[in-house]
């Protein structure tokens, strides 16, 4: 059975005065490579909904900025109809949650704190509203576990639910010494009661499938331990070798696994990063995974030299894990 689509033109309005990878062209790819789905039309929701998520100032700059055509900081521009794409966006990861389907939204979220940039973050990262956050906020969904495969550490989503026990943040991505945001290290994980339930998996750059495939049985046994009644995915394909914006050397091989740990699970998925490659052949087997296609993918393989880093980038991590973690 096809996994539903949440789509709506709206979101192709929020576009650049110039070039810039976060460009409408991104979901006109997306559709064409899932054009054998249905789609759903995302529900609205109303202006003051993203408060559920952020502050009211941040809200507020955010309407002002579209209504301007402003840009919100050197990354992250806005025209006049950021503001209707980004609430439809909210309401898209709603629709997505309601009937388990993969929302292609624009503008993208997870770099979106409760007050915009988060964690000392330079910028927002192309990102308006939280959107992956808002079904668990609005509907207060316990025991949910965020599985965020972006190249890009989702630092918005990580901060918004610092303190909540209730929601599990697994984020596997590019070692942040070496890429935006800058933060996402295995030491932060999450304050008060929530201690142990943010997790940072990280990959040194020129890391290829293979290093997945060390950190998936841990994820795995986490999961097990954790007993999520929800996955939700930041969907972020990026790490696609040759995408763009990073170094890590991904492929169909990763994406498909990343699938396969929402299969035949209650799951959502919310569109973040890909820019090229990484959507018109990573999205593809990502969303094989979910339906449980059989697919055997070959994958790349990592330098010695890359191997080690990695290698000690694991220790630390689970030494860090292992005092919340059976793994």
């Amino acid at each position: 059975m096809k996994i539903p689509i949440i789509y709506s033109e709206t979101y192709l309005l929020h576009s650049p005065p110039d070039h810039h990878v976060e460009s409408p062209e991104r979901l006109r790819t997306a559709l064409s490579i899932l054009k054998d789905h249905p789609i759903i039309q995302p529900e609205e929701v109303g202006e003051d909904e993203p408060k559920i998520i952020h502050d009211e100032d941040y809200v507020n700059l955010v309407k002002i900025s579209s209504k301007r055509r402003e840009w919100l900081d050197a990354d992250t521009y806005t025209n006049e109809h950021t503001w209707k794409a980004a609430l439809l966006a909210l309401g898209g990861a709603l629709t997505a949650y309601k009937n388990q389907g993969f929302a292609l939204v624009r503008p993208p979220g997870h770099h979106a704190g409760k007050s915009g940039r988060a964690f000392g973050a330079p910028t927002l990262g192309f990102c308006i509203f939280n959107n992956v956050s808002y079904p668990i906020l609005k509907l207060n969904l316990k025991r949910v576990a965020i599985i965020d495969f972006d190249v890009h550490y989702g630092n918005g989503t990580q901060e918004i639910f610092w303190e909540n026990p209730e929601v599990l943040h697994i984020d596997v991505h590019q070692d942040p010494h070496t890429l935006y945001p800058g933060t996402g290290f295995p030491d932060m994980i999450g304050g008060g009661e929530a201690k142990g339930t943010k997790v940072n998996l990280l990959l040194p750059p020129l890391a290829g499938d293979d290093l997945y495939e060390e950190l998936f049985p841990i994820i795995q046994s986490i999961l097990d331990d954790f007993k999520p009644s929800l996955i939700a995915f930041s969907a972020g394909f990026d790490g696609f070798e040759g995408d763009g914006l990073a170094s890590i050397r991904a492929t169909e091989r990763t994406y498909y696994n990343f699938g396969l740990l929402g299969y035949n699970k209650r799951f959502y998925a919310v569109l973040e990063g890909g820019y090229s490659i990484g959507i018109e052949r990573g999205l593809k087997a990502f969303v094989e995974g979910l339906e449980g296609v059989k697919r055997d993918y070959e994958g790349t393989k990592s330098s010695e030299k890359t191997r080690s880093r990695f290698a000690d980038l694991l220790s630390t991590e689970k030494s860090i894990l292992r005092d919340y973690w059976k793994i």
